[in-house]
């Protein structure tokens, strides 16, 4: 496993694009005041940056942070890069704030960005009960049902090879904890292109995007 773990890693890290140093450091000041739990604007940005709100806006319209990027009517940011403030299925809880994640896959490199710890509770797809961990910095500290995986996406499947920012904007319709690998395999049998992962790899590999993307 450890073979196809690398494997998965190296195709997903060559088919996503670089982040510029500047596109980084935009997105981890994203990352970090959404984590308050509120929308953020441009303002706001530009203040923890030493910038400009202009500067900020230029940089959001850059390809790489414009597919991780959701606003509200006012223009305020209300999700980035599978972090939410407004409700979702996956819910996401720091230090009693309660957010949200657009899949399950992202609450396992959300909170390696962050460098804190998450309590998280997930939903499988057309199920009932919920998939719940304890997600730190430097791994899984407990998941209920211990026998929980999770989907993914193939980075070989059609869409990544088209076009990956398309695909990173369907990502979170093929990512999901299962309680059980005979759930998740039925799941997946369903769905070309998906595989099954165990939640410790899906974690690393998030590590490794997350390093490799975001620098941390």
């Amino acid at each position: 496993m450890e073979q196809a773990l690398s494997t998965l890693t190296s195709e997903l890290l060559f088919r996503l694009p670089t982040m510029s140093e500047q596109e980084q450091r935009l997105g981890l000041e994203i990352y970090r005041q959404l984590s308050s739990g509120e929308p953020v604007s441009a303002f706001e940005l530009a203040k923890g940056l030493n910038g400009s709100p202009h500067e900020v806006d230029e940089l959001l319209a850059h390809p790489n942070l414009k597919c991780l990027t959701y606003t509200d009517n006012d223009g305020h940011i209300i999700g980035f890069g599978g972090l939410a403030v407004r409700p979702m299925p996956h819910r996401f809880n720091l230090n009693g704030r309660r957010l949200y994640t657009w899949c399950a896959w992202d609450s396992l490199f959300i909170p390696v960005i962050l460098r804190q710890v998450a309590e998280v509770e997930s939903p499988p797809p057309g199920g009932s009960g919920l998939v719940r961990l304890r997600v730190g910095r430097d791994g899984i500290e407990r998941v209920d049902p211990e026998d929980a995986v999770m989907s993914f996406l193939l980075p070989t499947a059609e869409t990544f090879r088209a076009d990956a920012l398309k695909a990173m904007a369907s990502f979170c319709h093929y990512i999901f904890f299962f309680p059980d690998r005979k759930s998740a395999t039925a799941w997946t049998a369903q769905h070309p292109d998906t595989m099954v992962v165990s939640v410790p790899d899906a974690f690393e590999l998030g590590r490794q995007m997350v390093a490799t993307r975001w620098g941390r």
